[in-house]
């Protein structure tokens, strides 16, 4: 890559003053190489810096800043405010950043949350690069569905989905587009691979139909035709625990022991007792379905196909969490 005129250019676009407006010319300018656009706003008095990186071909990154007369000092970038390290204030009581992520900390063994963290700045990243603008056609049919999925189907219920959620209308229509935005990188990233995929694992998402209970102690097995009454009866005298009594259950989100006995079970039959978190699991198998590729099945492979990305991703990643021990950071 020659690389005088693309670094004119982006000394141009950062000086623009608004460099996110003329960010999707100047790619279309270079397609050859991957640019990002990063903001960062400036605690100490609210103004907004902007550097570009530019990775080209052979793997190298440019970072380019830009700085007006005027600006900020150097020495004062990334000064912080006080207030800056607060992540929650309720009745005036206040949540710093650290501890909430120590409380974080204290749940690491169902670490479901700190996954989650990574793998949206995983997401983050590539959007930062690769996200296309949102047509206003396109934005309403995202809020659309981003309301009917939280059953908010009046404008009443809407806003009183805000007023609890301390969301703006801006704020809603960002986070609307983000998922929106989320939503196409995956079918971006599955394109072509669904099918593959699905003749390979498919079987994952066989569907059974069940009918099940946890019990405290161990149960004996009842009659097959009995069952719904024998957990009525546990239930009602506290030997059975709360919960969903019918279920659609996924071969892939079960052990394998646990799986093939189900999805072995004949319709109609018990299956079980399996030892479970809080007691033992009986489960009667209702039907069992092999997995089609349905409108279903093809959104639950796109997810498993962007998960496996997202992992790999995650691999090769920096990751960094700011609190605990070198050791147990290091090892996320």
């Amino acid at each position: 890559m020659t690389y005088g005129p693309i670094l004119a250019d982006a000394v141009d676009l950062l000086s623009s003053g608004t460099p996110e407006h003329g960010l999707e010319g100047f790619r279309a300018t270079y397609p050859q190489a991957r640019t990002r656009l990063v903001a960062q706003r400036e605690e100490f008095d609210g103004s907004l810096h902007h550097a570009l990186l530019i990775k080209d071909g052979d793997g190298a990154t440019i970072s380019l800043s830009w700085c007006a007369d005027r600006a900020l000092p150097w020495p004062l970038r990334g000064v912080h405010r006080a207030g800056e390290h607060l992540l929650l204030r309720v009745n005036g009581i206040q949540t710093p950043v650290a501890r909430a992520i120590a409380c974080l900390d204290f749940i690491w063994d169902e670490s479901a949350l700190a996954d989650r963290l990574v793998a949206d700045s995983l997401v983050r990243e590539e959007l930062e690069e690769t996200r296309e603008p949102l047509s206003d056609a396109a934005l309403q049919e995202a809020m659309d569905a981003f309301r009917r999925a939280r059953a908010l189907l009046t404008g009443e219920a809407t806003r009183a989905w805000m007023e609890r959620n301390r969301i703006s209308h801006q704020e809603l229509e960002e986070l609307v587009a983000l998922e929106a935005a989320v939503a196409a990188l995956r079918s971006r990233v599955a394109a072509g691979r669904v099918a593959e995929w699905f003749a390979e694992h498919g079987r994952e998402l066989d569907v059974a139909r069940v009918a099940r209970a946890v019990f405290v102690a161990e149960p004996a097995v009842p009659d097959a035709a009995g069952f719904l009454d024998t957990v009525e009866r546990a239930f009602a005298d506290g030997s059975a625990r709360p919960g969903e009594v019918f279920a659609t259950l996924r071969r892939g989100d079960l052990d394998g022991a646990m799986a093939e006995r189900i999805f072995e079970a004949p319709p109609g039959t018990i299956a079980g007792p399996f030892p479970v978190e809080h007691g033992h699991l009986l489960v009667k198998v209702l039907a069992v379905e092999p997995a089609v590729l349905d409108e279903t099945v093809r959104d639950l492979a796109e997810r498993r196909i962007f998960s496996d990305w997202i992992e790999e991703r995650r691999n090769s990643a920096k990751i960094e969490w700011f609190w605990g021990v070198a050791e147990r950071t290091a090892s996320r």
